[in-house]
């Protein structure tokens, strides 16, 4: 059985440097992966409230899977430059980004949608295997 795909998606991966005590970013592109965005309102005090929940899906088949590693492992590395992760407050840009991060606000002025991982779950077993995130 197969995943249906239908976005590229660019992952901006945050560590921790003890020498600047500020997160770097690092961008991985991964092709194949499935993207749903759900349109989400409510009412509030100040109002009607509104939000895009993003719910990506990562096939364990996509070309660089093999690069992944779980985000205890990715804190671990000196240099994160092969590898990639998931981890809540990850950045996520829909399509192909290729300006580098210092920080989230650096994403403000994309023209493409983006969101906040908010949060994830590694489902490498199944009939289907990947990796699920939920963003906003």
């Amino acid at each position: 059985m197969m995943m249906l795909t239908n976005a590229t998606i660019t992952i901006y991966n945050h560590r921790y440097d003890s020498l600047t005590r500020f997160d770097t970013w690092h961008r991985t592109i991964i092709e194949n992966v499935h993207v749903y965005v759900d349109h989400k309102a409510s009412a509030g005090d100040s109002g009607l409230n509104s939000a895009e929940v993003y719910k990506i899906r990562i096939p364990t088949d996509v070309e660089n899977a093999d690069q992944y590693l779980p985000p205890e492992e990715y804190a671990k590395l000196k240099d994160p430059e092969e590898h990639w992760t998931i981890q809540t407050d990850d950045q996520i840009v829909l399509g192909e980004y290729d300006q580098e991060i210092e920080r989230p606000a650096d994403l403000k002025d994309v023209r493409l949608r983006h969101c906040k991982v908010l949060s994830w779950s590694d489902n490498r077993f199944g009939g289907l295997p990947h990796w699920r995130i939920e963003g906003e």
